[in-house]
């Protein structure tokens, strides 16, 4: 029964009151009327002296964890609450951290929401609120407890040994590099002490061995920038949720960014999606943390495509530097842009993803052979397959490496 319904009643039977006289009408009024006045009371202050606090393990997470977090409600009040339910406006997929309790005076509920993510991107936790009312159902409160705040959830990294795309060596990183007269990262032998060789490159325990002061031969390690090119050109996507392009070229993105990452190469990132993302050169473990923060937002849309974002770019790649291309497009058009670079003395190579093999998506047309022609790696990821393993190990990108 709602309150006008209440009122309408109360009045109805007071009119009957005053027109018959008659007593127990009378009666019944004024129990109603005092009823009706204990539930307005009784919400009133159904919701008073609560407190909610939420405890989360971090306010990051990656795809496939899980996400938990501990919930309290405490009422502070000595007088109980017959019933509160606690309603959450989460916006993470799953995340259901809703209750009902009902309380005495002085006591705390406690529960835990466990959600396994699914989804990247970044959602809200909350806002919570309070809802309670009287014991015969006239009236509801409700109570903001906590503000919405985010929570990251990142793309999915997944660990992979080697990349097969670049098996025949990294850049710079072979043994034919040159001597280095100043102290390096890279110590690849031992000689001989002479005069004038600083005791910091003595290697003591060879010393030890040969009973004759050894030093450290040094190679140069030439710098190695890495850029990762990700396309996400909505013309180009195929199918749905997790199992479309976008979603296997951002976790392809985030494995191979990050497996550069901790063999210590410089990695850039580049994203034409709704919008271009550039993210600069860096390395180390914040340069991670700024990949997969990038990953985790950006979506595809209708930014520049493929064949523009090499144009626009192409001034950021130079000698000794790789380029992987990450896309669905089985398009000729920026085929010459990746050619130009190659040209240029840049180390290119392309992970395709199969579109055909996604839901919606084309007829087969493998264009990335004419790029094989060219000598370019090539790995070739259907829908379904083992991304990890088709990184580490391909016969298409084997056969392409022998050609080359």
């Amino acid at each position: 029964m709602r309150p006008w319904q209440a009122i309408l009643l109360i009045l109805v039977l007071f009119f009957f009151a005053i027109s018959s006289g008659w007593s127990p009408l009378y009666k019944l009024t004024y129990v109603l009327l005092t009823l009706f006045i204990l539930a307005w009371w009784w919400a009133r202050y159904s919701l008073r002296k609560l407190t909610f606090h939420r405890n989360t393990t971090t306010g990051r997470v990656q795809v496939g964890e899980t996400f938990e977090e501990r919930l309290m409600l405490d009422n502070t009040s000595v007088l109980p609450k017959l019933w509160v339910q606690i309603v959450d406006g989460s916006t993470l997929p799953g995340h259901r951290a809703g209750y009902v309790a009902s309380m005495g005076g002085r006591k705390r509920a406690v529960w835990k929401a466990r959600t396994v993510c699914n989804r990247r991107g970044q959602f809200q936790l909350g806002p919570v609120t309070a809802t309670s009312g009287d014991p015969f159902g006239l009236f509801r409160r409700h109570k903001p407890l906590t503000p919405a705040h985010e929570i990251l959830v990142l793309p999915r990294v997944l660990p992979i040994t080697n990349f097969t795309l670049f098996s025949g060596g990294l850049p710079g990183r072979g043994r034919s590099s040159q001597r280095a007269l100043q102290t390096t990262t890279n110590a690849t032998t031992i000689r001989d002490y002479t005069d004038g060789d600083a005791l910091s490159r003595i290697h003591w325990r060879s010393s030890a061995h040969f009973n004759k002061l050894m030093v450290k031969e040094f190679d140069l390690d030439p710098a190695v920038d890495a850029w990762v090119i990700l396309d996400l050109h909505d013309t180009v996507q195929m199918g749905q949720g997790e199992h479309s392009t976008e979603e296997y070229g951002v976790t392809i993105a985030a494995t191979v960014a990050t497996y550069f990452l901790r063999q210590d190469l410089s990695v850039g990132m580049i994203v034409n999606g709704q919008q271009r993302e550039f993210l600069s050169l860096d390395r180390g473990d914040r340069q991670i943390e700024r990949v997969l923060e990038l990953l985790a937002v950006v979506t595809s849309g209708p930014g520049p495509d493929l064949k523009e974002a090499l144009a626009l770019d192409a001034l950021h790649f130079g000698r000794n530097t790789l380029a992987i291309v990450i896309t669905p497009s089985n398009s000729r058009d920026w085929h010459e842009g990746l050619r130009h670079l190659q040209r240029r003395g840049v180390k290119v190579a392309v992970v395709g993803l199969n579109a055909t093999s996604f839901e919606g998506g084309p007829q087969d047309e493998d264009t990335l052979a004419l790029l094989e022609g060219a000598g370019i790696p090539i790995a070739r990821i259907k829908c379904g397959e083992s991304i990890a393993l088709a990184l580490e190990s391909s016969h298409e990108t084997r056969y392409a490496l022998r050609r080359s």
